[in-house]
C-alpha cells in the first residue's frame, strides 16, 4: 500500500511517520522545501517538496497513493494570525482534498478537540466523539477553532459527494517532542512553585495524548473499514490539573523519596473524572500507552534542567 504524510516533521506527523516505518507500506511525504532536512528516515521514503497552496506539487504527491495522512494543519496552541491559519487549515485542506478526490481512497486528517463546544463544567463531561462543534475561547483560539471546523467541513462535503473516504482525529493536548504548550507549562511550574492558582484556572482539567499514541490511532483509522467516514476523539486516560504536573515533576526529580510536598494539593484539585472519552477508538481496540509521567520526563530531559540557570529550580529540589 502506498501512503502519503503531509507535515511529516510536525508534532503529530513525525509520529505518524515513525509508526508507518514499522509497516511494509510504501511511504511518501509532502513537506515544505526548507523542512526537508528535519524529516526522519530520508533514506527509506520518497519526498515531494511543496506547500498546500501548490496544486501541481499536490497532484504529484497524491499520484498512486491509497491513504493520505494529513497532519499539516495548525493546531493548538495557535501562534499565527487568523488569515494564516485559514490559508493553511482551510484553503490548504481544500487544495489537498481536491487533489485527492477520485484518486485517493481515504484521507485521515489530524484536527483537534478545540472544535468541540465549551465544556469547562464537569456536568458536561465526558465529551464524546460526535459532540457538537463550536469555536470558542479567546479570539485567537476561536479563530483556530473556526479554521479547523471549516477544514473538517471541506472533508465532509467531499465524502458526501463520494469523492473520498475520511477519518478525522481530534486529539487533546499533544505531548511529545514538539509540545511547546507542555514545555512552557513545565518551565512555568519550575519557575513558580508556590503560586499556581491562576494557571490552574487558565488550564483547567487536562488529558494529554502522546504523539506516538496518536500515530497508532492514525494507522488504525486509516485502514479499518469500521472507521470509514467517522470522527474520533484521541485522549489519554489520565485526567490531570497543573497541580498533578507539579507533583509528578517532584516525583521524577526526587527518585526514591516519598514525602512529596505537592501530593495533597494535587489530590484536592483533581476530581478524577475524565473530560474526554474516546469511545470510538476504544471500540477499534486502541488504548494509549504513554502516560503523563513519561510525557513530563521527556520534557525535563529536553530542558537539561539541572544546569539551566533560566529555570531557577529551588535548591531543595536539587539535593
Amino acid at each position: 500500500m502506498k501512503v502519503l504524510v503531509t507535515g511529516p516533521s510536525g508534532a503529530i506527523g513525525q509520529y505518524v511517520l515513525e509508526v508507518l516505518m514499522t509497516t511494509d507500506h510504501d511511504v511518501r511525504v509532502f513537506a515544505l522545501p526548507d523542512s526537508m532536512h528535519r524529516i526522519n528516515f530520508r533514506d527509506r521514503i520518497e519526498m515531494v517538496p511543496g506547500q498546500l497552496s501548490d496544486k501541481i506539487a499536490l497532484a504529484e504527491a497524491v499520484e498512486g497513493v491509497d491513504i493520505v495522512y494529513h497532519t499539516a494543519v495548525v493546531s493548538p496552541p495557535p501562534a499565527m494570525k487568523p488569515e494564516t491559519m485559514d490559508a493553511i487549515n482551510v484553503e490548504g485542506t481544500r487544495n489537498l482534498v481536491n487533489a485527492c478526490a477520485g484518486r485517493v481512497k481515504r484521507l485521515v486528517m489530524a484536527s483537534s478537540n478545540n472544535v468541540y463546544t465549551p465544556h469547562r463544567s464537569s456536568a458536561l463531561w465526558p465529551v464524546l466523539d460526535d459532540a457538537p462543534r463550536m469555536a470558542h475561547g479567546n479570539p485567537q483560539q476561536a479563530a483556530l477553532g473556526e479554521s479547523l471546523i471549516a477544514a473538517e467541513d471541506i472533508v465532509f462535503e467531499a465524502a458526501a459527494k463520494d469523492q473520498i473516504e475520511y477519518a478525522i482525529l481530534r486529539p487533546t493536548v499533544v505531548a511529545g517532542r514538539k509540545s511547546q504548550f507542555i514545555e512552557n507549562m513545565v518551565i512555568s511550574i519550575l519557575q513558580n512553585q508556590q503560586n499556581l492558582d491562576m494557571q490552574r484556572r487558565m488550564w483547567d482539567m487536562m488529558q494529554w495524548t502522546h504523539g506516538s499514541d496518536i500515530g497508532h490511532a492514525a494507522m488504525l483509522v486509516g485502514e479499518d473499514e469500521r472507521a470509514r467516514n467517522e470522527c474520533f476523539l484521541v485522549a489519554g486516560e489520565e485526567p490531570i490539573t497543573i497541580y498533578d504536573v507539579q507533583k509528578l515533576i517532584w516525583d521524577i526529580m526526587n527518585v526514591g523519596k516519598t514525602d512529596n510536598p505537592y501530593a495533597e494539593i494535587a489530590a484536592q484539585n483533581n476530581i478524577g473524572i475524565p473530560k474526554f472519552e474516546p469511545r470510538k477508538l476504544r471500540a477499534l481496540g486502541w488504548r494509549p500507552k504513554v502516560g503523563v509521567k513519561q510525557c513530563i520526563a521527556e520534557v525535563l530531559g529536553r530542558l537539561e534542567f539541572y544546569s539551566s540557570a533560566a529555570v531557577n529550580i529551588p535548591a531543595y529540589m536539587l539535593d
